[in-house]
């Protein structure tokens, strides 16, 4: 059985205003209790489990690089000591003032192929306003560094609050680089972070017009859209992120982390203290579990699927889940075919097209 494995690593330097993952930036000191206990986590689910194969390894956080080459591969030789595939795609997120040059060739030493940059920027003024601790000439060097050294380099950025002229000289900048993938996020002003509890509020007009260009801009460069916010050239799409869009059994190892084996979801703590004790006294980690019926199954496929540009296939679909999507969704397909804001086409459902994209939490919820 193909399974595609996550691992959080949940320590900052800083963490930012935005960010409402479960991390901390003052708790370093627990660092090695917690490596010990994830070590352990992994040990455990695959000596008790099923023939795995492992497809993609994705290191996430928090922030992955502040650990030091030698804590990452007891992580990875680890992971080697059960079935790891010959052309597993292995990343790991980088923050840019961590991309120095012997940092990154250790890393690929190590076996890492692939590396996500947590640029957001290339204006000092965009980074200062998103509270970094980077600054714009970091993550020029970052991106330089890391295709020194990758051949598959992913980068992050951060839109939707800036004037439009900046936005376009980030995307600009971005695209002056050989690339191979490019994640790009609408600022999410989430409940109980800092710059919620400002009241920051983005323009929706604003945001179309940069999204629409986002789309155009990256297109031009053969970066193609593949998901809502994610764009790469062809052949290079995450490995990792399309398993959880199309419904693909995942392993989520450390604090936090989600699993999802056989249509059972599960979930781990999101206390460090309560983690790392549950595993050291042999326990499970894991504090929320639940089967899906089959109903739940489907709809959540469903609407994963369709974030994906190419959409859901009928066929397909249909014969994996043993179902009638078009039957299941006969009332909201047809109202969404009727508004124009999703369209049947080569045998796929798929939303209509680029400016419908920027809406598609709004049209799938209809189908939740």
């Amino acid at each position: 059985m193909n399974v595609y494995v996550y691992i959080h690593i949940p320590y900052c330097y800083k963490k930012c205003p935005y960010c409402s993952f479960v991390s901390y930036e003052k708790a370093l000191s627990t660092k090695q209790e917690y490596l010990n206990a994830l070590i352990k986590e992994i040990e455990c689910f695959f000596n008790g489990s099923c023939d795995f194969t492992i497809k993609t390894i994705y290191l996430g956080g928090g922030t992955p690089s502040l650990l030091k080459p030698s804590e990452i591969e007891l992580i990875f030789n680890t992971l080697r000591r059960y079935k790891v595939d010959t052309d597993c795609e292995i990343t790991i997120e980088i923050n840019p003032n961590d991309a120095k040059l012997s940092y990154l060739k250790q890393l690929k030493e190590i076996g890492i192929n692939r590396v996500s940059l947590g640029v957001q920027s290339f204006l000092d003024k965009k980074l200062a306003f998103l509270q970094r601790i980077h600054n714009s000439n970091q993550s020029f060097l970052a991106v330089e560094h890391s295709l020194e050294v990758f051949k598959n380099v992913s980068i992050d950025l951060i839109y939707g609050f800036e004037e439009f002229e900046d936005f376009k000289k980030d995307l600009d900048y971005a695209t002056s680089f050989p690339v191979t993938h490019l994640s790009a996020y609408i600022l999410s002003i989430e409940k109980g972070t800092p710059f919620y509890k400002q009241h920051i509020v983005l323009s929706e007009e604003n945001i179309e017009k940069q999204y629409m260009y986002l789309v155009k801009s990256l297109k031009l460069n053969n970066i193609y859209q593949y998901e809502v916010s994610n764009f790469a050239k062809k052949g290079f799409e995450s490995k990792h992120n399309l398993a959880y869009w199309m419904g693909f059994n995942y392993v989520g190892f450390g604090l936090s982390s989600s699993s999802f084996i056989d249509g059972i979801r599960y979930k781990n703590t999101n206390s460090l203290n309560e983690y790392i004790s549950k595993i050291y006294e042999g326990k499970s980690a894991v504090t929320k579990k639940e089967k899906l019926s089959s109903q739940k199954r489907i709809k959540e496929a469903f609407v994963l699927g369709m974030r994906m540009r190419k959409g859901v296939n009928i066929k397909q679909f249909n014969q994996l889940y043993n179902c009638d999507i078009e039957r299941i969704y006969e009332k909201q397909l047809s109202k969404h075919y009727d508004l124009k804001t999703l369209r049947k086409s080569n045998y796929s459902i798929k939303i209509s097209n680029t400016k419908k994209t920027l809406i598609s939490n709004y049209i799938l919820s209809d189908f939740i």
